[in-house]
């Protein structure tokens, strides 16, 4: 493994408040882990957290099954730096992204060391399904600690959900999965589950990570037409307008560009459902192959969903983040909330809801200690674990941060900006225009109220301390940034 020195197997609880879950029984097998990770999925796109119109009864029943985490977050609320800080358990910016500042030809450089790295040098079959978006050719899952990787590109999404799932460009080179097979009509998130029945299939008999990572819900917006004809028949009986694919009437403009205040979007909620039903099969396999009890579930995703657009943009919207404000490329809560559910069989309690904060870092320590594996700080250096929190500790988290430095105003309307929660406190740094907003989460969930000028204390203790982490990890600017990308680059 590179860089990398661990334990193989600890029977020791690095916890001792939350030993019932970090001891894992010796007269059985290590648990198998499945990390469920849905692209673009907005916290509020589940039923289970408070959508009245998409309908998702596998993921609802998930967490029925297991613990429910009340104030998820991504660590950013773009793909790639997202999925850097999940697979790497670091802040993206520690690794130059998002795109603007990446050092190295990959997203996620060779050198960092991810949690399935370390699972594989434990004894676990490894394997990656779906979305990867970290590296081009050479930076792909299986040089990552993955065995397997299926249908992982770079893409961000697919031309099409549907087969061949593929696009020729002006110059000619192929965008998509060129060299996958299938069949006519067959549907991209359905043909990743399928992969993942028979990843589960195969590595029923040892203990095994599996990561299956959907394109969906991201862009293109393609439901499948029988679920689509089903929520516009919905939406009928429900007096519910139908998304129009440039200016919905729901829509609200402000300075920055335009923002959904209602789900209403029936392709997207077919693609909602498409999800849930992977869902459930991936559960009915486990069952099947007497594996449910000894097999941890991890759903979750990499940032809110995508509910914003820029002034000049006529992009089709997908969701409402209501009541969180705004949505993808956001540091707003609607941008950076996330669903997460985790089912343990016999380990976390059915029905439990956490309200401990969590962001995007903190899955690599949590599924370490899962496994019996020791921590690693030197690679996932921002993770905290959150295992104590499945055993009901409501011990609060210490702060969380974000960066974003590359804007993308005429796409999302988004502007350069960091930002820090602690506890029920949220400051957030406008500086490229110089302002700065102080909320209190638990009175303003829609973050609508600034309370910068009026606690001037608050906000200068805040500020000061977003300034000092941003210090530490030198993340101020763009420029600043790619500066020492150059001086890196010419090393390597």
């Amino acid at each position: 493994m590179k860089n990398s020195l661990f334990l193989l197997f600890s029977g020791l609880s690095l916890f001792t408040c939350s030993q019932a879950v970090a001891t894992p029984d010796k007269s059985t097998s290590k648990p198998n882990v499945v990390m469920l990770l849905v692209d673009d999925f907005g916290r509020q796109d589940l039923s289970t957290y408070g959508s009245n119109f998409y309908e998702t009864p596998n993921i609802d029943q998930l967490a029925a099954d297991g613990m429910k985490f009340d104030n998820a977050y991504a660590a950013h609320p773009r793909c790639v730096p997202s999925r850097v800080a999940i697979f790497s358990g670091s802040y993206p910016t520690r690794y130059g992204v998002p795109q603007g500042e990446r050092v190295g030809k990959h997203h996620l450089p060779l050198s960092a060391v991810t949690f399935g790295e370390h699972l594989k040098e434990a004894g676990y079959q490894t394997g990656y399904i779906g979305k990867w978006h970290l590296g081009k050719e050479g930076g792909d899952p299986t040089k990552q600690g993955f065995d397997s990787s299926i249908m992982a590109g770079h893409w961000g999404a697919p031309p099409s959900y549907y087969f061949p799932y593929t696009k020729m460009s002006k110059s000619g080179k192929n965008k998509g999965f060129a060299k996958v097979e299938g069949s006519e009509e067959e549907y991209l998130t359905d043909r990743l589950t399928d992969e993942a029945l028979t990843f589960i299939e195969q590595k029923k008999d040892q203990p095994f990570l599996l990561v299956l990572a959907h394109y969906a819900v991201h862009t293109p917006i393609e439901g499948k037409p029988a679920l689509v004809k089903k929520y516009k028949t919905k939406m009928k009986k429900l007096g519910i307008a139908n998304a129009g694919p440039k200016s919905d009437a729901d829509l609200i403009k402000d300075s920055t560009g335009y923002h959904k205040t209602i789900q209403n979007n029936p392709d997207y909620a077919a693609m909602v459902e498409s999800v849930d039903i992977s869902v459930g099969r991936i559960e009915q396999q486990l069952k099947r192959l007497g594996l449910e009890d000894n097999t941890i579930i991890i759903l979750t995703s990499d940032h809110g969903g995508l509910s914003s657009r820029g002034l000049k943009s006529n992009r089709v919207l997908a969701t409402s983040n209501n009541p969180y404000r705004h949505g993808k490329g956001w540091i707003y809560d609607g941008g950076t909330r996330v669903p997460l559910i985790v089912k343990w069989p016999e380990k976390v309690k059915a029905g439990s809801i956490s309200q401990v904060q969590v962001t995007g870092t903190d899955h690599y320590p949590t599924i370490l200690q899962m496994a019996g594996l020791s921590l690693s700080p030197k690679d996932h250096q921002d993770g905290v674990s959150y295992l104590a929190a499945l055993n009901s500790d409501e011990t609060p988290r210490k702060a969380m941060f974000w960066h974003s430095p590359a804007a993308r105003p005429s796409k999302t309307g988004d502007t350069n900006s960091s930002a820090i929660i602690e506890g029920e406190w949220k400051l957030l740094d406008f500086w490229s225009t110089g302002k700065v907003e102080l909320y209190n989460l638990k009175d303003d969930k829609s973050e609508a109220n600034n309370l910068a000028k009026l606690m001037p204390e608050k906000t200068a203790e805040m500020l000061a301390k977003l300034t000092n982490w941003k210090d530490d990890i030198d993340a101020h600017t763009v420029k600043k940034k790619n500066k020492k990308s150059k001086k890196k680059s010419k090393s390597h």
